[in-house]
C-alpha cells in the first residue's frame, strides 16, 4: 500500500470531494446512486444494507461510504470490505483513508463502527499489518485511540512502534491498555509478552479489571490441567506436522488467553512450545495413538505441540504452564 503523509479530509467535504477524482468520480454522480440507493431500500429513519446490490466497483465503495456516515453500521462496512477485496491498490487504499477519516472526524457512532469494521475485516486478515500501517501514517496521533484500542489481532512488528508512542500521551492510555489486552486475550490476538509488559508498566491504567487482566497476563502463566495425549505416525502422508503431538488440556487460568509458541513447563523443565490451539484433528483419517489418562472437568481444548513425540507420555494427567516467550526468563532477571 503507498504511504500518505496528509490527514484525510471530513468525509463528505471540498477536501474530500476533490480525492473523488483519485478514483475517477465526481461527487454529483456518487450523491445521485445515494439517492437511488435510499429509494431502493426505502430507507427513512432506518437502513437496511442488504437490501440493495451496488457491486463492489469504486462508485458502489463511495456509496457505501456515504451511507455509512448516515446510518452507521458494519451491515454498511461488510460491503464496502467487498468493494476493497475486489478492487485494485488505488481503490484499495482509496478505501482505507475512509476508514482514517472514520477514526479521525467520527462523528462518535461513526468511529466506532469504523473500528469494529477494521477489527474483524482487516486486522484478522493477512493485510492487518499493511492497513493498520497506512492507517497510522494518516492519522495523528491525539487521534489514534480508537485505532489502537482495536489492534490486538494486528502482528506485533507493525503495531510496536505505535503502541510505544501511544505510551508518551496520558490521554492514549486508556485506548493502549484495551489494545494490550486485546493481544493478549483476543482469538486472534498477537503480542511480544516481554514488550508488553514493558509498556503496562508505563502507562496508567485506571480500570481496575483491565488493570487486572494486564497484570496477569504480563506476570503469570496460562495455567494448564491436561488429559490424554495423541502421537501421531509421522509416516502418515496427511500429517505435515513433523516433531509435535497433540495434548487435551483444560485452561485453569481466571481468563483464558492464547500466545503462540509459549512454552510449556512442569516442575521448571520445558517439554515443548504451543503452536496451535482447537486442532482440527480427524482420528479416522490419520494413523495414530492415544496417550489414555483422566480428562479434566471443563472445555478440553485440543493444543499441537512443538516438541520430542517422547514427551507426551510426561505431560498426561497433570498440572502445566505455558508461559510466553521470553517472559519467564525475564521477569527472573
Amino acid at each position: 500500500m503507498s504511504e500518505p503523509t496528509s490527514s484525510p479530509p471530513r468525509i463528505g467535504t471540498p477536501g474530500w470531494d476533490r480525492e473523488l477524482a483519485g478514483v475517477g468520480l465526481d461527487r454529483p454522480c456518487v450523491d445521485a446512486s445515494v439517492d437511488h440507493a435510499l429509494e431502493a431500500a426505502d430507507a427513512h429513519d432506518a437502513f437496511d444494507p442488504h437490501a440493495l446490490d451496488l457491486g463492489s466497483d469504486a462508485e458502489s465503495a463511495a456509496v457505501w461510504v456515504l451511507l455509512h456516515q448516515r446510518f452507521p453500521s458494519y451491515g454498511v462496512l461488510m460491503y464496502l470490505r467487498m468493494c476493497w477485496s475486489s478492487g485494485d491498490h488505488v481503490l484499495q487504499d482509496w478505501i482505507v483513508r475512509q476508514f482514517a477519516a472514520m477514526l479521525t472526524h467520527g462523528p462518535d457512532p461513526v468511529a466506532e463502527s469504523a473500528e469494529y469494521g477494521l477489527w474483524v475485516d482487516y486486522f484478522e486478515s493477512p493485510e492487518a499489518s499493511q492497513v493498520f500501517t497506512a492507517l497510522a501514517l494518516q492519522m495523528p496521533r491525539s487521534h489514534r485511540g480508537r485505532l489502537i484500542s482495536g489492534a490486538g489481532p494486528v502482528p506485533w512488528e507493525a503495531k510496536h512502534h505505535v503502541f510505544q508512542e501511544a505510551a508518551e500521551v496520558p490521554a492514549l492510555h486508556p485506548a493502549l491498555a484495551r489494545g494490550l489486552a486485546g493481544s493478549f486475550y483476543d482469538l486472534y490476538g498477537q503480542v511480544d509478552a516481554v514488550a508488553a509488559s514493558a509498556l503496562v508498566d508505563r502507562i496508567t491504567v485506571a480500570d481496575e479489571d483491565l488493570l487486572e487482566a494486564l497484570s496477569e497476563a504480563t506476570t503469570q502463566p496460562l495455567r494448564l490441567r491436561t488429559g490424554s495425549a495423541v502421537v501421531v505416525d509421522e509416516s502418515d502422508p496427511g500429517w505435515p506436522h513433523e516433531g509435535s503431538f497433540l495434548l487435551r488440556a483444560v485452561v485453569r487460568s481466571p481468563r483464558s488467553r492464547w500466545v503462540r509458541r509459549s512454552e510449556l513447563v512442569a516442575d521448571g523443565r520445558v517439554y515443548g512450545r504451543l503452536v496451535h490451539w482447537d486442532f482440527p484433528f480427524d482420528a479416522a483419517k490419520i494413523a495414530h495413538r492415544t496417550v489414555v489418562a483422566p480428562e479434566p472437568e471443563g472445555r478440553i481444548v485440543l493444543f499441537r505441540v512443538e516438541g520430542p513425540a517422547e514427551h507426551a507420555e510426561l505431560l498426561v494427567n497433570r498440572d502445566i504452564e505455558a508461559w510466553p516467550p521470553g517472559l519467564r526468563e525475564h521477569l527472573a532477571r
